[in-house]
């Protein structure tokens, strides 16, 4: 069973040296640089968090959902919404279908509505990730023709909330 637990100093640099595959390396982010941001959102106020995610015990991979308010400022979207920023699972457990199970305990977390009630639900898939964007289309996202924060080829999915 997926767990989500909360990044601590007993697995920090665990889930920091989580590696995605080597083709997906140059269009993500590091999970430091995820916390960094997450890090700095919760400074500015925003909604944020980050957890590990576990398979039987086994850490294999990294989630960090944003909880955005209507045009805020950063991200703009024209609505209340949570936004799964980042979702990696690590190159050892990729194509096992632990992404699923991952994206389903993490859409059973946003839908407890943790900072109150979103009209939708976002997500950001690389253009050339045809895994990950089957994946999001399989759980009812929708591709849209927006990129996130004007990254061209970080395309924006989205779903009701």
């Amino acid at each position: 069973m997926i767990e989500l637990r909360d990044i601590t100093w007993d697995n920090f640099w665990d889930v920091i040296n989580l590696k995605p595959m080597e083709t997906q390396k140059n269009n993500l982010l590091s999970n430091a640089v995820f916390m960094a941001q997450a890090y700095v959102n919760l400074k500015l106020q925003y909604q944020d968090i980050c957890f590990a995610i576990y398979y039987g015990g086994n850490l294999i991979g990294f989630t960090k959902i944003v909880f955005v308010e209507e045009n805020e400022e950063t991200y703009n979207f024209n609505e209340e919404t949570y936004f799964i920023d980042a979702l990696m699972i690590d190159e050892r457990y990729q194509g096992k279908g632990y992404g699923g199970l991952a994206l389903t305990q993490i859409l059973a977390y946003i839908r407890t509505k943790p900072w109150g009630h979103a009209s939708s639900i976002k997500l950001s898939c690389y253009d050339g990730n045809t895994n990950a964007a089957k994946l999001s289309e399989k759980f009812g996202f929708t591709r849209t023709d927006e990129f996130v924060l004007g990254k061209e080829g970080l395309r924006l999915y989205t779903m009701k909330g």
